[in-house]
């Protein structure tokens, strides 16, 4: 159970207020038109390809699927990807003329350790976090990663290198000599054709190597694939995972790794200096291990941002679809009876559906939704009294246990308000390592503490349990 508690240090509300305003209800970070673009982030929906706030049209977009030519199709929600192309001056859409997508990691699950949320593993050492809600999965569920199962993983590095995936596929149920694995990072120990990455050790002597004039070189960021030989990665092809040029405009999503100042950070392994940049919020502080999306150029090294948004809120709700309001491209739950939470929707909300088939596409359209019948779980940021901006849409394939997490805003012996939401406790009601609602109150501050609310069976109308969440 959770103790620690966590205060809001984002203005959510301001934030929220930002986005919306600023965008409609957009998402992409304004003031970046123009052509020579990049845009690195998750897909986070489908129609055209949306990433990092911005609906690319593919039209006249070629499709780089693990170094091989492949089409939109190929794509899925949750994988990193790299756009080329330009964006329009409104900041939410633009034409992608290349989009180029490659995992982080490809190989054996070892260490498994399964959870009811978040699970963890680790590939080739590496160790991978997956979440239940924010993870999107193919030919594989939460539910079913087994040890020993090859698996493709992409997402983000965070601060302590554990990689947070959002989207894993599966490729075997178990490795033999001839599974491709792959993995990126940085060479190091270089001697002759032998390196290490990761801390894998790689035998290079039979690689191809692409995009490397200079051959293997300490340091470098490349892409090793090959085949696993009693814990050596016999390489078939290494390749140069090249950085932005400095004449381009970037749009990048990512974790901060390194936190110094403001002007002196990192964003996947990338430096940065936000010392000009607009925050979004504006009373933003960074720490490390935020996710966030920035804009900007590289200069001499350094990526000089012009705006920093954070991609992170303390908001969530997992309940049945109330109605369904597609002019303001929202819906709305409800959580106890006459209870609603409005979830408002923006072009950087990921989208995910879990109700169809196995290997059916898991995009979600708002006018997919079911009022009455679909359970959804939603993350994002809490913008107003009763309403969160989301980041993040799951619909669930079965309706699973109400959950509520935000700012505790009012507080008694009989219940507590989250997003406007009254939650009631009980004798039943159980609490984060203190024995009864009393000893909770002490530990708690109104409009600071994060609090989750969980409740099994809704129908009775109380908590089963309430945690502060770290």
């Amino acid at each position: 159970m959770k103790t620690q508690i966590k205060k809001s240090h984002l203005a959510i509300a301001a934030l929220s207020a930002l986005l919306i305003t600023a965008c409609g209800v957009g998402g992409g970070l304004a003031g970046i038109g123009g052509s020579g673009y990049i845009s690195t982030g998750t897909i986070t929906s489908f129609g055209s390809v949306f990433v990092n706030g911005v609906e690319f049209e593919t039209g006249s977009s070629t499709f780089e699927i693990e170094d091989v030519s492949g089409t939109q199709a190929d794509l899925r929600i949750g994988m990193v990807v790299e756009v080329t192309g330009s964006i329009n001056g409104d900041g939410i859409t633009g034409d992608a003329t290349h989009i180029k997508y490659g995992d982080d990691l490809q190989g054996p699950v070892t260490n498994l350790n399964a959870g009811a949320s978040t699970s963890s593993f680790k590939i080739f050492g590496n160790d991978v976090v997956v979440s239940n809600v924010s993870t999107s999965f193919e030919d594989v569920t939460f539910a079913t990663i087994a040890e020993g199962n090859v698996l493709e993983v992409s997402g983000f590095y965070d601060q302590n290198n554990v990689l947070q995936a959002s989207y894993i596929a599966f490729k075997s149920a178990s490795a033999n000599a001839d599974s491709i694995v792959e993995i990126k990072g940085r060479i190091t120990d270089l001697t002759g054709s032998n390196f290490f990455i990761q801390g894998v050790s790689v035998n290079a002597s039979s690689a191809i190597l692409e995009d490397l004039p200079d051959g293997l070189q300490e340091d470098l960021f490349v892409e090793v694939k090959g085949k696993l030989n009693n814990n050596i990665i016999d390489a078939t092809e290494i390749e140069s995972e090249d950085s932005f040029s400095e004449e381009t405009g970037v749009e990048l999503e990512g974790i901060v790794t390194r936190y110094n100042s403001i002007s002196d950070f990192d964003v996947n392994d990338q430096r940065v200096d936000a010392t000009s940049a607009n925050l979004s919020p504006a009373n933003l502080v960074l720490n490390l291990g935020d996710k966030v999306e920035i804009q900007g150029q590289l200069s001499n090294g350094v990526f000089i941002a012009s705006e920093v948004e954070t991609r992170e809120g303390s908001a969530g709700v997992g309940a049945k679809v109330s109605e369904v309001n597609i002019e303001a491209n929202s819906f709305s739950v409800e959580v106890l009876p006459g209870q609603f939470i409005t979830v408002q929707l923006t072009t950087a909300t990921r989208m995910k559906d879990d109700l169809g088939e196995e290997n059916e596409d898991d995009n979600l359209l708002l006018t997919e939704l079911n009022p009455g019948i679909d359970f959804v779980n939603v993350q994002g940021f809490e913008s107003a009294r009763d309403t969160i901006t989301a980041t993040e849409v799951k619909r669930e394939s079965e309706v699973k246990p109400t959950e509520l997490e935000g700012v505790v805003t009012a507080e008694s012996e009989s219940g507590f308000t989250v997003l406007g939401v009254t939650y009631p406790v009980d004798i039943n009601t159980s609490y984060s390592e203190v024995e009864d609602n009393a000893a909770f109150l002490l530990l708690t501050t109104l409009n600071e503490t994060v609090i989750s609310i969980s409740d099994e069976t809704p129908e009775d109308g109380f908590a089963d349990s309430v945690e502060i969440e770290d």
